[in-house]
């Protein structure tokens, strides 16, 4: 059945209707607002046109690339499987030698030489008591080479893997950001942590090495959530800034020494909608801050020597981004006094 361009024309309508309604009804970013009606409002009471300021971008962190020349894991495949038997690592080596096992996640990797580790002594003792040394010096080189490079593998599966690139991923819209935000991430980032120490320190337990639990609650993207609401901070209070020097260089805060009506409107929107609404939210943000970095700052430390120039200067550019979060207000605080206290 051919349409008429009115009956074209009219669903058009519809459908475009249906989408603003959509549209409003969507969930609005609580920062985004919170600054924007700030700006807004600072921007009428001195007239001061507001001037776009461009958000800031940082990638997801850099994959961490295998050792040069590390590659063991035909050393494994030699080993006769029957050879093991009695010792628990047999169940470790055929779980390597599956197509599964030789295309697992760096993560996998890392738990399988994580249980590699603990259980090969005893197993090359046990061959060692049953004279088959060749295939104990086998397996102790590789336990050699997988113990000197745990912290390079430890690094890779943990701070290099899928998860941790999901974790610093920037949400599309933040929402009702840091009220709701996705799930508690720094207990299990304190958690991850901890293990990762014992790792390091030889000290873990087989229950340690049960990490897919942990890193999947590891994927909730907080640190990107956190990133994002550095951004829009850093807008928003960028475009205030901007406000405060033009109207004060323009003289609208200051007649004949004293506060002119545009000043004292402007410390009203100040009092109430930056130190009374931005503010909060900022301080909630920050405290978001404070919980998750301890822990990312205590694996980083321990983990640097693996760590490749690429991935250092990400978490230097990371870092900054966040370290905005506490520098941008104050900031912001002593622009304000500068245009408003000085008449």
């Amino acid at each position: 059945m051919k349409c008429s361009l009115r009956q074209i024309t009219a669903r058009a309508v519809v459908a475009l209707t249906a989408s603003a309604v959509l549209a409003s009804c969507s969930p609005t970013e609580v920062g985004v607002s919170k600054l924007d009606n700030y700006v807004k409002r600072l921007s009428t009471a001195s007239k001061t046109p507001v001037s776009d300021v461009a958000s800031a971008r940082i990638a997801k962190p850099p994959v961490i690339n295998e050792l040069p020349g590390k590659d063991d894991a035909d050393t494994l495949t030699l080993i006769d499987f029957l050879a093991l038997s009695g010792c628990k690592l047999q169940a470790n080596i055929a779980k390597r030698n599956t197509t599964m096992g030789r295309n697992a996640s760096v993560s996998q990797h890392l738990i399988f030489d994580l249980e590699f580790i603990r259980l090969a002594p005893s197993c090359i003792d046990k061959l060692r008591s049953d004279e088959d040394n060749e295939i104990a010096d086998l397996l102790e080189a590789s336990l050699v080479s997988r113990t000197e490079s745990l912290v390079h593998t430890l690094a890779r599966g943990v701070l290099g893997g899928s998860e941790w690139r999901e974790f610093w991923r920037i949400p599309d819209s933040l929402g009702e950001y840091p009220s709701q935000s996705s799930g508690d991430a720094a207990q299990s980032l304190w958690e991850l942590s901890q293990r990762v120490e014992r790792f390091l320190n030889g000290t873990w337990s087989p229950s340690d090495e049960n990490l897919e639990p942990l890193l999947a609650k590891v994927r909730v993207n907080a640190g990107g959530q956190l990133l994002r609401a550095a951004m829009i901070q850093a807008r928003g209070l960028t475009k205030a800034n901007r406000i405060l020097r033009q109207a004060s260089e323009a003289g609208m805060y200051c007649s004949q020494g004293k506060l002119s009506e545009a000043g004292t409107i402007s410390k009203t929107v100040v009092a109430k909608y930056f130190a009374g609404d931005v503010q909060a939210w900022s301080a909630a943000v920050a405290q978001r801050h404070y919980e998750i970095n301890s822990p990312i700052i205590e694996m980083e430390a321990a983990l640097t020597t693996a760590l490749s120039d690429d991935y250092l200067s990400w978490a230097a550019a990371r870092d900054l981004q966040l370290g905005a979060l506490f520098s941008a207000p104050r900031q912001h605080v002593s622009i304000i006094q500068a245009a408003l206290d000085n008449c």
